[in-house]
């Protein structure tokens, strides 16, 4: 596949197609209990009221648990994957795992394209995958979108789902946030908001840099792309809530958080092998370069404002789940295990 444009190369990475939330919904009402199913089968966006609360929670296999949680401020259910280590006592930290810019709801996802059900096994830590949230970049939008809806994801994973997996899986309030892609810098936002909780953040090949011109550009086209509108999400660029959402402009916030960056060259090869086939595929490589020039331009702000950034860099690495598979990996080893206290079984 031949991509016309960088802009468009942005749009390409690696995720799936999600239903709308009306659809979604109407999907889950025939899994769940009881009032709950009765309730989205009349309506399928229905409100459920103002705390967040898990809806069911499935045992699939192994370590493998499903958890579907109403989430008061996207106004839907959300699914999400957990891994749990089997019979190991807790409390343990949590390392939570954001999808990419289409969500994982269909196919590309942490779960079915990377190994980390059997990687994290024999490791004392929940590790918490949402899906969903296509093109919202995981961030607050200020408006709901004509085409997107209501996304105020960074409220989630950063206040309303944490609680909930502490209780029901023994966390500790000790956690990890990470994020792959376009993803990326939301994870680092979302620990510089919630640094209490959020001891580590990680970014694997993303542009942590939103409200920069390249940032801003990368961003825009990542919600058009899905039929959204940046005015929609964070106004005009420059203003206030692009502020807000960008890791950047709030390193004061990120002193008292462990960051891990990763980024590589764009040569395929390495991490990438068995992945995807890259033979013909530029988008995969010349998104990866532009992830790299983000990164380094914000880990170089990030170290003259006092952060600490482990910022690791691939001499081979295109833009593929290998790639985000082996940066995790090394993160974990290098900040994110060590930081919140986790260790092998």
């Amino acid at each position: 596949m031949v991509f016309s444009s960088p802009l468009k190369i942005a749009l390409a990475l690696s995720a799936c197609l999600l239903t709308t939330p009306a659809v979604a919904n109407a999907q889950l009402s025939s899994h769940l209990p009881g009032k709950v199913a009765e309730t989205l089968a009349n309506n399928p966006q229905p409100w459920l009221g103002n705390n967040a609360f898990i809806v069911e929670k499935t045992h699939v296999h192994a370590n493998h648990w499903r958890v579907r949680v109403w989430s008061p401020a996207n106004r839907a259910i959300i699914e999400n994957n957990v891994l749990v280590p089997e019979n190991a006592p807790g409390p343990r930290p949590s390392f939570y795992l954001l999808p990419g810019i289409e969500g994982g709801q269909q196919g590309l996802n942490w779960l079915v394209s990377t190994d980390v059900k059997p990687w994290f096994a024999r490791k004392n830590v929940n590790v918490v995958m949402p899906l969903g949230g296509p093109y919202s970049l995981y961030t607050d939008w200020s408006s709901p979108d004509p085409i997107l809806g209501v996304n105020r994801w960074s409220t989630y994973v950063g206040r309303e789902l944490p609680p909930l997996i502490d209780a029901a899986f023994g966390g500790t309030g000790v956690d990890a946030v990470a994020g792959l892609s376009s993803t990326g810098a939301a994870a680092l936002n979302i620990a510089a908001h919630n640094s209490a909780r959020f001891r580590a953040a990680a970014s694997y090949s993303g542009c942590p840099m939103q409200s920069s011109p390249l940032g801003a550009t990368v961003a825009s086209a990542m919600m058009s792309s899905g039929g959204g509108s940046s005015m929609n999400a964070w106004g005009l660029p420059g203003g206030p809530a692009w502020r807000n959402n960008d890791p950047a402009s709030n390193l004061h916030l990120l002193r008292d958080v462990e960051v891990f960056t990763a980024s590589a060259s764009g040569i395929p090869g390495g991490p990438d092998i068995g992945s995807q086939s890259l033979k013909s595929a530029i988008g995969p490589q010349l998104v990866e370069r532009v992830s790299n020039m983000c990164t380094a331009d914000f880990v170089r702000s990030a170290r003259q404002a006092g952060v600490r950034v482990n910022h690791y860099y691939s001499p081979l690495g295109a833009h593929t789940f290998g790639l985000f598979a082996h940066e995790m990996k090394v993160s974990w080893a290098q900040t994110i295990a060590r930081t919140i206290g986790a260790r092998d079984l």
